[in-house]
């Protein structure tokens, strides 16, 4: 079997050899070149006298285990004694077969490594696409309410931009309502002759647009609603001021037919 090796590509061959008595585990020899192999048994079976030895052969250079068995001592005593009486064992053929079954197994445990760390891989790939893909669906969820509460507030604009003519947020209201041009000064505010140098009307009307600035969409849809009614009937006005400003009471208050 020793001489099959470098026909099979292991021209450097080490051993390992653990003897045994009575269960007992005695000196060994450990990585050892293959030429050496009958000396150091024998001079081993004499020191240590042992029942039972355990033998490996290894590649060294790949550090591949080639061959092992453990042996009673009498069938050890048989074979390293019989080629030197002629004798040389099984032959070629029932080796190299032998061989082939071991190199068939390295073969498959390869293969089932292979197969193990690519699971691994196409798991680890597969949880990322489905993080990517919740994520792409979470964005799209998120544009479709955008352009929900878009739709609301892009009705709206183009009444409260007239409320806030000389504010900074008319500006923005007016380009988004799609009123005026570019070269015409997008909701570039209109001078009031009238009203010019009037600090008090412009604190009202920035007190206004800081607080509309701070409504949800659905306070500014209100808003909107309330001011086209006011735009409608002017008078509308006067009547919310009563209404908000009465003085409050615990008594009933007369059902009102308007």
């Amino acid at each position: 079997m020793i001489k099959t090796f470098p026909k099979q590509g292991h021209n450097h061959v080490v051993f390992n050899a653990v003897f045994y008595r009575n269960g007992k585990k005695l000196n060994g020899i450990d990585q050892a070149a293959v030429e050496n192999f009958s000396a150091l048994v024998r001079s081993y079976d004499k020191s240590e006298n042992p029942d039972k030895v355990k033998v490996e052969f290894k590649d060294q250079d790949s550090n591949l285990l080639i061959w092992s068995k453990t042996f009673e001592w009498h069938d050890v005593d048989d074979e390293i004694q019989k080629p030197f009486n002629g004798y040389a064992g099984l032959g070629e053929a029932e080796v190299n077969d032998l061989v082939q079954r071991k190199f068939s197994e390295m073969e498959r445990s390869k293969e089932l490594e292979r197969m193990s760390s690519e699971l691994t891989r196409l798991q680890a790939l597969n949880e990322e696409l489905e993080f990517q893909m919740q994520d792409m669906q979470n964005s799209l969820d998120a544009k479709k309410q955008v352009e929900y509460y878009t739709n609301i507030i892009g009705m709206a604009l183009p009444g409260l931009a007239k409320f806030f003519t000389n504010s900074p947020i008319g500006t923005a209201m007016n380009f988004l309502a799609g009123n005026g041009e570019t070269d015409k000064g997008i909701g570039t505010p209109k001078p009031d002759t009238q009203d010019q140098g009037d600090g008090q009307r412009d604190t009202i009307l920035e007190m206004i647009s800081a607080f509309c600035n701070t409504m949800t969409n659905q306070e500014l849809g209100t808003m909107y609603l309330l001011l086209t009614e006011i735009e409608k009937d002017r008078g509308n006005l006067q009547r919310i001021l009563h209404f908000i400003t009465q003085p409050t009471t615990n008594s009933t208050t007369p059902n009102n037919p308007q």
